[in-house]
């Protein structure tokens, strides 16, 4: 699967849900460390959700649209 993201013509998006799969805690962690510094702001920081049974992270991007990085676990 691929993903394009380009800059909005007109409306700008808000409400989205966007998760990506991450390969460890180690990314998740990172994700969230880039997301913060590029301008995001915490949703959730991450940890272990058990509900999901993953290990996720939340940031609002600079429109309030929901960026997760989750790593699922047995």
């Amino acid at each position: 699967p691929s993903l394009s993201l380009h800059p909005a013509r007109g409306e700008v998006t808000r409400g989205l849900h966007l998760a990506f799969d991450a390969t460890s805690r180690e990314v998740v962690d990172a994700f969230f460390a880039a997301a913060l510094s590029a301008g995001g702001t915490e949703r959730h920081a991450p940890r272990h959700w058990p509900e999901y049974r993953a290990y996720c992270a939340f940031v609002s991007d600079p429109d309030g649209n929901n960026v997760e990085a989750v790593h699922k676990e047995a």
